[in-house]
């Protein structure tokens, strides 16, 4: 006599899918093995597990995003500035400017004057000194 099958809650298996979790964690959650599992998902379902998945994690993924994007532009939630900053550098590719190769586009020219105003004042310099000389 075959013991009776354990119970799987379909719904919940389509959750965990939904969240990305993998054939194996959920047929450990439901304390079954993971072979059993997918026969038993086959049967449910029709189709293998991986084809299933597939689609329904993209699913879960286009949730997630819409809950995120709702939230950081949500004015009265807290933090939403750092869950706008957060997507602006994992979905646009931003990133903060490195600091120390930050360099303005006509630095040559802007050394070039700061030289030329540091000679002109040591000229200035050099010629106070000479007049001082001559009338001391």
């Amino acid at each position: 006599m075959a013991r009776p099958l354990k119970e799987i809650n379909w719904d919940l298996v389509d959750k965990l899918i939904e969240a990305g979790c993998s054939g194996v964690a959920i047929s450990g959650k439901f304390r079954i093995q993971s072979d059993t599992f997918y026969a038993r998902f086959k049967k449910e379902y029709g189709c293998s597990f991986q084809d299933y998945r597939a689609d329904v994690q993209e699913a879960g993924l286009a949730d997630l995003m819409m809950m995120l994007h709702a939230k950081a532009l949500n004015n009265k939630a807290p933090g939403n500035s750092n869950l706008l900053i957060f997507l602006a550098k994992t979905k646009l590719g931003m990133k903060e400017p490195e600091t120390t190769n930050l360099v303005a586009p006509n630095q040559v020219g802007i050394d070039q004057s700061h030289i030329i105003m540091q000679l002109q004042n040591r000229v200035n310099e050099l010629e106070a000194n000479a007049n001082k000389s001559k009338t001391e």
